[in-house]
């Protein structure tokens, strides 16, 4: 055999080869897609627990903020310097989450979720009043913008749950 001919049938199996190992690649690719998903939910879950884990052990952090969300201005200041840490962290949370929605990785069933609590802070009278006034330039602009289009969710309130 000539070497023109072992070199076309070392294109053949060179091409074989190829053509062998792409769906191992794709399958690969696909598994690699779905376990970045699952750790773009675990950090966020993790991210909410450890907001609220000091809410669990100190009831007045709640009641904290509940009071300045609801009217900032009738909050005491003790209370505004708790719900402002607080709304601060959930803010920069959603902000991630809303990124991470944004890149296709955070799947809409789940960004529903996040949304919806989000939204419901932002639009609370004494966050819109005061808070997101005086911080939401803290913010990227496109976060900022998607808020400013939202309308409140029809969910509950908290003290619904809890009682006054």
């Amino acid at each position: 055999m000539s070497l023109g001919g072992l070199a076309d049938i070392a294109s053949v199996i060179a091409a074989l080869a190829v053509v062998l190992t792409l769906p191992v690649l794709i399958i690969s690719i696909r598994q690699n897609t779905k376990v970045q998903r699952a750790v773009v939910v675990d950090s966020l879950a993790e991210g909410i627990a450890s907001i609220n884990a000091p809410l669990t052990s100190d009831p007045k952090i709640g009641a904290a903020i509940q009071a300045a969300t609801e009217d900032w201005r009738s909050a005491t200041r003790e209370q505004r310097i708790m719900a402002h840490y607080f709304l601060y962290s959930i803010f920069k949370l959603h902000e991630n989450a809303w990124y991470q929605m944004r890149a296709g990785i955070l799947e809409p069933h789940v960004w529903e979720g996040w949304a919806a609590n989000m939204i419901k802070y932002y639009h609370m009278p004494g966050v819109q009043d005061v808070w997101w006034p005086a911080r939401g330039n803290s913010y990227n602009k496109e976060f900022r913008d998607f808020l400013a289009s939202t309308t409140p969710p029809q969910i509950g309130e908290l003290r619904d749950i809890f009682g006054d």
